[in-house]
């Protein structure tokens, strides 16, 4: 198919491109955005299935071994783009695609070997967060990332900018039932479900605590008043699931009920730390330096 020129914005063919900056513009339609010259030739080099694709004229050239003939490729000025959709947002190439059916736990858990490593976000709202936890995730090589129904689209334009594209290829599970799932993860495959906490001792520091006074916790989960694990001293079993809260309130009572263990990074003076910068030392410690746990069979939960 031969480059199709854009002169104006009405243009229908440029609704999707232009309704990029709504948030989950895309979700109920089964599409998604990526933009950037980087992020459009990342997603061009995956499986996904391509809509279409727009380019300024100044990017046609750079991009000429990565059309295909059966993608409609729209092109306009330069001017043109900088309306639509901003200069600094655009970058002169956008790609939109289908989503992909949402991954499934027996197909992840049936990839590889026995050593499987998650994360599971129950409520982290910032689209920054998401994508760096997302990239982290690709980094240590976990195995897939699971995400609440409450957490920001892992497909939406900031989240995948941030993420690098890593969320073309990391599998991310949205899930609609996140209890539901973890309760699989622990009795079906047996994964351990470990929440990364903070323990701060100072009574006036409570609103800006990363999780509320802990609850107790019924007999199925870790009890709230033992302490949680310094990391430095926690040793991994063959599969786990760590758990990280939401930026202002941490992890709710319902999913620490649920967890096998509570682990937490010992702070001088700071109160806590940013949740992606707190995933980046637990998952180094679990992908690179933790000792593996006593085989004595898999985590039995009692759920």
């Amino acid at each position: 198919m031969p480059l199709i020129p854009i002169q104006t914005l009405d243009d229908p063919r440029l609704v999707v491109f232009r309704d990029v900056k709504a948030i989950r513009h895309s979700h109920w339609k089964g599409r998604f955005i990526a933009e950037g010259a980087r992020l459009a030739k990342r997603l061009l080099a995956t499986d996904y299935v391509v809509e279409s694709i727009l380019l300024t004229e100044n990017r046609v050239d750079e991009f000429s071994s990565w059309l295909r003939p059966d993608i409609p490729t729209f092109v306009m000025p330069q001017s043109l783009a900088a309306e639509l959709v901003g200069y600094n947002f655009h970058c002169g190439a956008m790609v939109c695609a289908f989503r992909k059916p949402n991954p499934r736990l027996d197909e992840i858990m049936a990839r590889g070997g026995d050593r499987k490593t998650f994360i599971v976000c129950p409520d982290v709202k910032d689209p920054e967060n998401v994508g760096t936890l997302i990239r982290l995730g690709a980094a240590f090589g976990i195995d897939a990332m699971l995400l609440g129904p409450a957490c920001a689209d892992p497909f939406s334009r900031r989240v995948l900018r941030v993420s690098m594209g890593n969320a073309l290829t990391l599998p991310v599970v949205c899930s609609r039932d996140l209890s539901a799932d973890l309760r699989r993860l622990k009795s079906e495959w047996h994964v351990q479900l470990a929440a990364t906490v903070v323990e701060n001792d100072d009574p006036t520091d409570e609103e800006f605590l990363v999780g509320p006074p802990w609850p107790e916790c019924s007999d199925e989960g870790v009890h709230a008043t033992e302490p949680a694990e310094p990391l430095g001293q926690a040793r991994r079993p063959a599969r786990l699931a760590l758990l990280f809260g939401n930026e202002a309130n941490g992890l709710g009572p319902e999913w620490l009920d649920l967890c096998d263990r509570r682990l937490t990074i010992p702070m001088r003076a700071a109160d806590s730390l940013n949740v992606a910068v707190a995933a980046g030392i637990f998952l180094y410690h679990f992908t690179n330096s933790a000792l593996d746990a006593p085989s004595m069979g898999h985590c039995v939960s009692n759920s």
